[in-house]
């Protein structure tokens, strides 16, 4: 028995689609498909865009609210071409140092140093700043890890330092002594 009505000559048949509506969604599949993979493409690159440039928008602002305290709470400072040259005696430098010496006046009228510096170590650079306590050890701590490079100068009349990220960005803070 069949359920299916007898064909008639000059009627069509409505058990499937025909070639050129298949065409055409098919065609429509695949723009919505290559639409798709632009935009995951354009995801990707701002996603590297965005963690090449991590250095300026996470760690500079907290580095630079630091170390603009620093700089501006000191009474006077020098810029050496390292650490242990500057305490060795050796003179000190307008750019291109490693570490700034900071002098702070404290309320009892002593005079309190403080070091930062940048310090390298299996290709990447750190800014560590070291203090002394009351008792005269040494206590230090990184204010920023990771970096490229970092260089102090006061060749302007103002303490500065210019960071550089692991992305190739670069940038600088200035501050001077009261």
């Amino acid at each position: 028995m069949n359920c299916l009505p007898p064909r008639t000559p000059g009627r069509r048949s409505n058990a499937g689609f025909s070639l050129l509506e298949t065409s055409a969604a098919m065609s429509i599949l695949l723009a919505l498909a290559v639409a798709m993979l632009v935009m995951l493409q354009q995801h990707i690159a701002f996603m590297n865009l965005a963690r090449q440039q991590g250095f300026l928008t996470t760690d500079a602002p907290q580095v630079g609210n630091l170390v603009g305290r620093l700089f501006a709470k000191a009474d006077h400072y020098f810029v050496y071409e390292t650490r242990a040259g500057g305490l060795t005696g050796a003179p000190p430098v307008l750019v291109n140092g490693k570490a700034a010496r900071l002098y702070f006046e404290a309320a009892n009228g002593e005079t309190r140093e403080q070091w930062i510096t940048a310090e390298t170590s299996g290709g990447s650079t750190s800014l560590v700043c070291r203090s002394r306590r009351a008792d005269g050890s040494e206590f230090s701590w990184n204010v920023c890890t990771g970096l490229a490079g970092a260089t102090f100068h006061c060749n302007e009349g103002v303490l500065g330092v210019t960071l550089k990220g692991a992305g190739g960005e670069e940038i600088s803070y200035y501050g001077g002594s009261q």
